[in-house]
């Protein structure tokens, strides 16, 4: 596979084929574009809230202390501000923390507000939850069309799941900042990567990333890193347009499908070192959610192939040689925020 294959689909007409065309990207790369035709995200939002960003990770650190997560000040679990080197997204294979910062915001719910905030962000909660809002709309869209493709006889099956008026979730929204120099290691040597070799812990990921920065990479099913396109341009995704969003395959739907959707394994290098600034909303279903196989005819039909991959993700867990372990959403993301903290 290469970087030019992760297609730029439109689904501002959803259709039987728009839906297979997201299927077949999920299923073959675990990553797709999804052009944003400036009303899926209004292109300003995702502007300003890079500017907001920016804003509060340049705060004093003490500042940005108050709120980290893990604290009674942040408001819950896995919310608030990630100190450099905070969490390590591949202990396995590094040696310290990723050399980031980060910041995490729980959507609110029709029963819960939004989380306590620090300035700058308390004073912009409206901007924060009308992006939210867009994101989960645009999750709900790529949701729908996948149970389409997957021909699931329950057609909200997807939807419901991720229906917060349902319950809690580990929906979480988060602003990311990479400063320009190179860390070291322990033994003073270079590092190279900036957010360790992962999979995504949810159902499906939105990536919003500023033109020409450089760096994300995924690994294919031949075991090879490639550089996931930085302003991929089609025809239809001429300069004048917004660029398109980045999606990725998280965890959870390669458990409903049995593998046949691919929870990409990926990473961030520094390529080059300059500054970096990314936002991700990473889309989770309620807390109850349980992870087995989706009555589908098409995932049936895909029968075994995806053992390798499930295997996979029951080993990150701790759960490999014990098949029969039926987990739900809220236990497989208190396992990978444990291995990630080290908690």
């Amino acid at each position: 596979m290469s970087q030019s294959e992760i297609p730029v689909i439109d689904i501002s007409n959803p259709s039987p084929e728009v839906a297979q065309q997201i299927l077949d990207a999920a299923s073959t790369h675990g990553f797709l574009f999804i052009k944003n035709d400036s009303v899926t995200i209004p292109p300003k939002d995702i502007d300003d809230m890079f500017k907001l960003s920016k804003d509060f990770f340049a705060s004093p650190l003490e500042h940005k202390q108050e709120f980290a997560i893990h604290s009674d000040r942040a408001g819950g679990i896995n919310r608030g501000w990630v100190s450099m080197q905070g969490e390590s997204l591949d202990p396995e294979g590094q040696k310290q923390g990723d050399p980031k910062q980060a910041f995490n915001i729980s959507p609110p719910t029709p029963s819960t507000p939004l989380q306590p905030l620090p300035t700058p962000l308390s004073t912009h909660s409206a901007l924060i939850t009308r992006f939210q809002t867009s994101c989960q709309t645009l999750c709900t869209s790529i949701l729908s069309l996948l149970n389409t493709a997957l021909a699931i006889p329950d057609a909200n099956y997807f939807a419901d799941r991720h229906d917060a008026s349902r319950g809690p979730s580990g929906t979480i929204f988060r602003m990311l900042y990479y400063p320009a120099t190179e860390s070291k290691s322990e033994d003073g040597e270079s590092v190279n990567v900036r957010a360790g070799a992962h999979s995504d812990y949810g159902s499906i990921t939105l990536l919003f990333r500023l033109p020409g920065q450089a760096g994300l990479e995924l690994l294919t099913q031949n075991n090879n890193w490639i550089p996931v396109p930085v302003d991929p341009s089609t025809p239809s995704n001429s300069s004048a347009t917004p660029p398109p969003i980045l999606v990725n395959i998280g965890d959870l739907l390669s458990f409903w499908t049995a593998g046949l959707l691919r929870s990409t394994i990926h990473r961030v290098t520094f390529s080059g070192g300059q500054e970096r600034y990314s936002m991700a909303y990473f889309c989770h279903p309620v807390d109850g959610a349980r992870l087995e196989a989706v009555d589908s005819e098409v995932i049936r039909a895909f029968g075994d192939k995806g053992r390798d991959e499930l295997e996979g993700q029951r080993r990150r867990l701790g759960l490999d040689g014990d098949e029969g372990v039926v987990i739900t959403a809220k236990e497989h993301l208190e396992r990978r925020l444990r291995v990630t903290y080290g908690i």
